[in-house]
Parts: C-alpha cells; structure tokens; sequence
C-alpha cells in the first residue's frame, strides 16, 4: 500500500503548532512555578513579579509567531484570529503591567536604601524597557497579522459531479 506524499506545509503544520504551542507553554509554566505565593497586596511581591516576568516574553512571542506563520500559510482562518487576538490582548496586557509596575517602583523607590538605588534602578528600567518592547512587538504582529485574515464569505472550494448515464 503506497501513501501519497503531503505538501511540506500540508506535513508540517501539526508539528510546527506543537511546537509553537511548546514555546508559550513551558516559558509560561516556568514563570509561574517561579513565583512564590501570590501576595497581591504586597508592593514588593508584584515588583517581584512582574520584574520576573519580562524575562520569560520573548519566547512566547516567538511562538505566536510561528503559529501565525503556519495559521497563515495554511489559511487556518480560526486560528489566525484567535492568534491575532491573543497578540492585541497580550499587547494591552503588557502594558496596563507596566503602568501599574511604574507606580509599583515610585512606591518602592522611598524605601530602598542608597546604596540599593543604582541596582534597583537598573532592575526596574530593564524590565520596563522589556515589558513596553514585548508589548510593541506583540501589538505590531497583531495588527498586522489581521490584514491577512480574510473578510467577507469564505471561498468554497468546487466540488466535482460524477454524472453517470447509461
């Protein structure tokens, strides 16, 4: 029994999903196992936090964008909009953090010694500068990507009639 070969698209967009789904997954369950108890109220934990967190956007972003690529190329329809509300959400997310982790350090900043400042300092900018880059980077691909989702009634592709006459 012989198999008709697949397109490499066709053979590879299981694969390359799994792979993208990979590349949002761990880095997001690596981040949370990394956190202690959450202490919402407590400045120093969400400072922590979300300092913590403008490690682990990149890889994620990287794989958004491999499964916007293959929703894309496969004209996986759902999936684009799914991914492309997943990037604009993601985008306002990051930001709406990154404001409230501003003033987290204008509450903080009082309390650290003098000798801290310039490390602390250094910490809270790195992050910021991450967190507001992720989230432009996440708003661009989001934006952008939507232009590739078709509007209007999808096409329907022909289907043949077998006529048969005697």
């Amino acid at each position: 029994m012989s198999r008709t070969p697949l397109d490499p698209e066709e053979a590879l967009a299981g694969p390359l999903y799994v792979v993208a789904g990979l590349l949002v997954v761990v880095p997001a369950l690596d981040f949370a196992l990394s956190l202690a108890a959450p202490q919402l109220s407590s400045v120093q934990w969400r400072f922590a936090s979300v300092g913590l967190l403008s490690g682990f956007t990149l890889t994620p972003i990287l794989g958004i964008t491999i499964a916007l690529g293959v929703a894309g190329g496969m004209r996986h329809v759902l999936a684009q909009r799914l991914l492309v509300v997943t990037c604009l959400a993601g985008s306002l997310l990051l930001l709406v953090l990154s404001l409230g982790f501003l003033l987290d350090v204008a509450q903080l900043r009082a309390s650290v010694p003098p000798e801290g400042r310039p490390a602390f300092s250094n910490a809270w900018q790195r992050a910021l500068a991450k967190h507001v880059l992720s989230a432009i980077a996440l708003g661009y691909l989001g934006w952008k990507a939507r232009r590739m989702i078709p509007t209007g009634p999808r096409p329907r592709t022909p289907r043949s009639v077998h006529v048969v006459t005697k």
